[in-house]
């Protein structure tokens, strides 16, 4: 994958600040894109080649962009490519692959197909070409078929208010 992060000269001219690979890599085929703290401003003064780093979930003030491959059941759990502290955090331990973050979460699926379960049990199939926003529920990617789910996500970090 390909990352082109563009910026400002000191003129205010736009120009790619970097192009190459992305910076932080999560897994096979899954990567931390960006991220960023604080108030975001424009221009932008970040180094282009070493964004904000944050956590996995992101918390308020934060934001990340990942693009993540699940990887068909029986082949591996999609949280082997969650840190420990993160998994005994936010993930389910009596129903494997549930977790609840504080972040909204604006998903593109890119490929493959998953079925969204909720808390109450109740499954939406996710397709290819499909948007999901993602408020801070309880919830869980079941891939549904042999090839691996990939999701395009920016998560904002948020304040659970109750």
């Amino acid at each position: 994958m390909k990352l082109c992060v563009t910026g400002h000269n000191d003129s205010g001219k736009s120009v790619f600040s970097y192009v190459g690979a992305a910076p932080r890599k999560l897994g096979p085929d899954s990567y931390d894109v960006w991220s960023t703290q604080g108030v975001v401003r424009v221009p932008d003064d970040a180094d282009p080649r070493a964004p904000a780093s944050v956590g996995y979930f992101p918390v308020s003030g934060e934001t990340s962009f990942k693009v993540v491959t699940v990887p068909p059941t029986g082949e591996g759990a999609p949280q082997d490519q969650v840190p420990g502290e993160i998994m005994e955090r936010f993930f389910d331990a009596d129903d494997p692959g549930m977790h609840t973050t504080d972040t909204i979460d604006y998903v593109f699926i890119a490929a493959g197909q998953a079925d969204l379960e909720l808390d109450d049990g109740r499954k939406e199939r996710v397709r290819a070409g499909d948007c999901v926003v993602q408020r801070g529920t309880r919830h869980a990617w079941r891939v549904v078929g042999p090839e691996p789910l990939v999701l395009c996500a920016v998560l904002l970090g948020a304040e659970r208010v109750r």
